[in-house]
């Protein structure tokens, strides 16, 4: 995709009372938008570096960083600093993909499937999971899972 055709994704982390909507623009080298309201939310700049994608969540003082290593099949993605960070990592197949969000005993197990156009998927258990949905558009399905994984890092308590 060249530069220019910017593609949107839309969606929501959550439910409809207790939620956040995301919405973002993905220009083929550069991904920016919104997680969450104007008022209550935080930005996300995600762009390409040293073959990698790399950016930020939020102000500079009031967000964290992001990481997000690609392959074919896997994702690892790195949100926030050294100390206080947390690690997701996720397989991908063409029905969808699923992982881990935190470590082995203080994290939380992310599935999604990828239907035409959209993504659904959960992170967490069964009884005290969040639901996600995207529209995907034309938008590679790994930039929505750094997005979906990006605003629950930054609304855990959903």
């Amino acid at each position: 995709m060249s530069i220019g055709q910017e593609q949107g994704l839309h969606g929501r982390l959550g439910t409809f009372t207790a939620g956040h909507d995301i919405s973002a623009t993905w220009d083929g080298e550069r991904l920016t938008g919104r997680l969450g309201s104007f008022t209550a939310g935080h930005d996300l700049a995600v762009w390409f570096g040293d073959g990698v994608l790399e950016g930020r969540v939020g102000s500079f003082t009031q967000g964290f960083d992001l990481r997000v290593g690609l392959s074919a099949t896997q994702l690892h993605l790195h949100l926030g600093g050294f100390v206080d960070g947390v690690d997701a990592e996720l397989s991908f197949d063409t029905e969808g993909a699923s992982g881990r969000y935190g470590t082995f005993t203080a994290g939380h197990d992310v599935s999604l499937r990828h239907f035409a156009g959209e993504v659904r998927g959960r992170i967490g258990g069964y009884t005290r999971g969040v639901d996600f949905r995207m529209d995907l558009g034309n938008v590679p399905l790994p930039l929505a899972v750094v997005v979906v994984l990006a605003a629950y890092h930054a609304w855990p308590t959903l």
